[in-house]
């Protein structure tokens, strides 16, 4: 049964304690948020007649997110009832395409890239209607849109980073990248008239200096002229890393990836300290370990490894403090206010459940706030991306994308 075959359902009902979050990458400043720091109640259940949600863009009243599996689609719906305004499944030729990625929001556009079937493409939709408006270039598989000025920026496919005019999908320039490794999940950055991005370097012949492989680019925003390039270095790559959740932040670019953790200077390209191996107790030994789901957090970053919340210092990228526990190692955190919101299982031993409980963490006191729990007819199963909204969360679960009050 297809999404359209089934009804919504809109339900009201007070469960336990507790939440949850994630944001897949960091966007330009926007407003604070006003954390929701009491246990949570289950205010709004949207049930499109699918399983997995993908991360959601609030719009005003609307919120929109997609589906990333299955029936694929976009979706936009009322934040105050819960209703939904409009269901959008575009056609392609081999079928539908999921969105994996948030939607972005320019004027009165919702522009979302369908990179799972091929071909797919970026589509910009009426957000009073739902309608289609334009089709551009078929994005890489978990690409994300940003929007900055009257532009939309994706890297397509074909190794192309288009920026797109944001009213009418026309190209206004395109930087090429190589296609020769596999695709870095791309999710651009628009920031103080520069784009950042990772992409795929061809080699260039006579410029020993800067080897093909992964590079971090900053472009400029307006006409796509390369500013610098950062190649990450970690032991045994030889092609680059792939830095795929950049943190945004005034002067600096913080990343991770094969273990490390890089901070990159906005205006040179630099590092601004030497990369810092992340290594912790596996099975017994100390090992080099992944950083996942990377969220700036004021003073610290945040970032998860499957036994470990660890909070890194800024200046150095030194560990400013740690809980041990089991967590997913998914990029399911984010932050409001003096929140972090997390899912996982805190001070549980190795070997045990990570689990499919929210969480909120006072971040001034490292005190847990609650934590949050629903059945789902399949057991333990995780939360899914979750948005921060003033007082209260938009978070997906099993066939349902729930709002926490």
């Amino acid at each position: 049964m297809t999404a359209s075959d089934r009804p919504w359902f809109v339900g009201r009902m007070i469960v336990g304690a507790a939440l949850f979050t994630a944001l897949g990458f960091a966007q330009a400043d926007a407003p604070p948020t006003e954390p929701l720091r009491k246990a949570p109640v289950e205010a709004l259940t949207v049930n499109a007649g699918f399983r997995d949600w993908g991360p959601a863009t609030v719009a005003g009243t609307t919120i929109l997110a997609g589906n990333q599996t299955g029936s694929g689609g976009l979706f936009a719906i009322d934040t105050l009832t819960g209703k939904l305004k409009w269901a959008f499944r575009p056609v392609f030729p081999t079928g539908t395409a999921g969105l994996s990625t948030p939607p972005a929001v320019a004027g009165g556009l919702a522009i979302a890239p369908f990179a799972a079937a091929y071909p797919g493409a970026v589509v910009a939709v009426s957000l009073a209607t739902g309608k289609e408006v334009w089709r551009g270039p078929d994005p890489v598989q978990h690409a994300a849109v940003a929007v900055g000025g009257d532009l939309a920026y994706v890297l397509a496919k074909n190794g192309n980073f288009y920026a797109l005019e944001a009213a009418t999908g026309s190209e206004r320039w395109k930087a090429a990248f190589a296609t020769n490794l596999a695709p870095c999940a791309s999710r651009p950055i628009v920031r103080d008239g520069a784009v950042y991005l990772t992409g795929i370097a061809a080699t260039t012949p006579g410029d020993a200096a800067h080897p093909a492989g992964y590079y971090l680019f900053a472009l400029d925003a307006l006409t796509g002229k390369e500013l610098w390039r950062y190649r990450a270095e970690a032991p045994y790559v030889h092609s680059g890393v792939c830095l795929n959740q950049p943190v945004v932040t005034a002067d600096t670019i913080f990343a991770a990836g094969e273990a490390h953790l890089y901070a990159v200077e906005r205006s040179t390209g630099r590092d601004r300290w030497p990369p810092v191996e992340i290594r912790r107790p596996v099975e017994g030994q100390v090992r080099a370990v992944e950083v996942n789901g990377l969220v700036d957090a004021g003073a610290v970053l945040i970032g998860m490894t499957s036994g470990f919340l660890i909070a890194f210092e800024k200046n150095t990228g030194r560990t400013a403090w740690e809980i041990a526990g089991q967590y997913r190692e998914s990029p399911a955190m984010a932050v409001a206010g003096n929140v972090l919101y997390f899912q996982g299982n805190p001070g549980g031993k190795p070997g045990a459940e990570a689990g499919a409980t929210l969480h909120a963490l006072d971040l001034d006191t490292r005190a847990l706030l609650w934590s949050f729990s629903r059945p789902t007819r399949e057991p333990n199963w995780p939360f899914g991306p979750v948005t921060p909204v003033d007082g209260g969360l938009w978070v997906s679960s099993y066939q349902a994308l729930l709002k926490l009050q």
